[in-house]
C-alpha cells in the first residue's frame, strides 16, 4: 500500500503527521517524491494553504499520480474546515477531485479520501483536556478559560466571543498558543513537535474513546486504524 499525502498545511500538522501516522500503526517508509515509490511507501506534500491546494496543488497531484501508474494506492487529502461547514468542505473538494478525474477522462488506479479537521489543527490538539488547569489561571490564558472548558465541552463547538474579531481556526490557535504558553508547554506553527509526542496523541485517542467530541479527529483516526485491520 502506497499513499500520498496531501496536506493544506505547511507548518505544523505536516511536521506532527509522520508521527502520528506511526501510532496508528502505518509502517509505510516516506520518500521524497512519487519517483522514489516502491512498496509500502508514502509521499507527504503541502498544499500551501487551502486557495493553493484546491485551485492548483490538487491538479498538479492528481496529474502526477496519473503520470506515475501503479505507484500510489490512496490519495489522502487532508485540510482545514476553517469557516465553512465540516461537510461542505469535504463535499466542496470530493466534488473537485470528480469532476477533474472525469474531465481528464482516464482510467483512475488509485482510491481519495478526504479529511477535514474542523475546524483547524489546532481544534484537535485542544482534545488534550490534561492542559487545561482545575484551578482558575491569571495572566493571558485567563479569558479563554473563562470563555470556554475545552476538558468538559467539545473544541470543535468552540465559537469566537462577540468582541473578538478574528477567525474560528485563528481563535482556537490563540486559545491553544496561551494554554500551552501557561503549562509551559512550546507550541507554534514552526516549533509543533510537543504535539508530535505519542503522550500528547494518545491524549487524543482518549478523547474520542471517552466522549463524543471531536468528530473529525476520530474519522480521522478510525480510518487508518482500521487500515491496519
Amino acid at each position: 500500500m502506497n499513499y500520498y499525502f496531501l496536506l493544506e498545511d505547511e507548518k505544523s500538522f505536516i511536521k506532527v503527521l509522520p508521527e502520528w501516522l506511526k501510532y496508528m500503526g502505518i509502517q509505510n517508509t516516506r520518500v521524497q517524491d512519487i519517483t522514489y515509490v516502491r512498496e509500502n511507501n508514502y509521499v507527504m506534500q503541502s498544499g500551501q494553504g487551502v486557495t493553493q491546494l484546491i485551485t492548483r496543488v490538487l491538479f498538479q497531484t492528481i496529474d502526477t499520480i496519473l503520470l506515475n501508474p501503479g505507484k500510489i494506492d490512496q490519495l489522502i487529502v487532508i485540510l482545514d474546515s476553517e469557516e465553512y461547514n465540516e461537510q461542505e468542505r469535504k463535499k466542496q473538494v470530493e466534488n473537485i477531485i470528480k469532476e477533474y478525474i472525469e474531465k481528464k477522462n482516464c482510467v483512475v488506479g488509485f482510491l481519495y479520501k478526504v479529511f477535514v479537521c474542523n475546524h483547524c489543527f489546532e481544534t484537535w490538539l485542544l482534545g488534550n483536556g490534561n492542559l487545561y488547569p482545575d484551578i482558575r489561571p491569571e495572566g493571558d490564558f485567563q479569558p479563554y478559560y473563562d470563555e470556554y472548558n475545552i476538558k468538559v465541552n467539545d473544541p470543535e463547538l468552540m465559537a469566537v466571543p462577540d468582541d473578538i474579531k478574528e477567525t474560528i481556526a485563528v481563535y482556537h490557535f490563540h486559545y491553544l498558543h496561551e494554554m500551552c504558553r501557561y503549562n509551559r508547554v512550546r507550541y507554534s506553527k514552526k516549533k509543533p513537535m510537543e504535539m508530535a509526542k505519542k503522550v500528547y496523541f494518545d491524549a487524543l485517542v482518549s478523547r474520542i474513546d471517552n466522549s463524543d467530541h471531536l468528530h473529525s479527529f476520530a474519522q480521522f483516526y478510525e480510518y487508518f486504524v482500521n487500515e491496519q485491520k
